[in-house]
């Protein structure tokens, strides 16, 4: 009984673990770090759950892309003629001229716990001896084994 306790508390530290990696880390910082842009604002929209930006780089070419409200994209408060920079891989990113940073150390528990309960669930899940084959199951698995090799034969 206490095997079953300790194998489904492993599980659910894991599932959620997993979720918690996902979601702060994939979906959030992830997508953070993908996000390239440099230019300036020269459109600026209001969609449903989003605000939209068009800019200009200094090439000419335009660029659209997406602010949502969380960490993962840039704020969905800057005006029109606002000069953006974003480089890939950072998570920081430049505001006319100002840097403006990233809440790396709330991310970094969040995702430091998260990796720590995936591990403690498994060391959980080692430290369990392999579940015992019931007597009933054993009798099935070897008639059917038996079934199947006199089908071959």
């Amino acid at each position: 009984m206490r095997r079953d306790n300790d194998r489904r508390k492993a599980t659910v530290f894991i599932v959620f673990a997993l979720f918690i990696l996902w979601g702060f880390g994939w979906n959030t910082v992830g997508r953070r770090l993908l996000t390239s842009i440099d230019g300036v604002i020269v459109v600026r929209r209001v969609v449903p759950s989003a605000t939209e930006y068009t800019v200009r780089g200094d090439d000419g070419s335009e660029k659209v892309f997406r602010a949502g409200a969380t960490d993962a994209s840039l704020p969905g408060s800057m005006p029109v003629g606002t000069r953006i920079r974003k480089k890939l891989w950072h998570l920081d990113y430049e505001r006319d001229g100002r840097r403006e940073s990233f809440p790396w150390i709330m991310y970094s528990s969040v995702l430091g716990i998260a990796l720590s309960l995936v591990v403690w669930g498994i060391l959980i899940l080692r430290s369990q001896p392999p579940k015992p084959l019931h007597e009933n199951n054993r009798r099935r698995v070897s008639g059917s084994l038996r079934c199947i090799s006199q089908h071959i034969i």
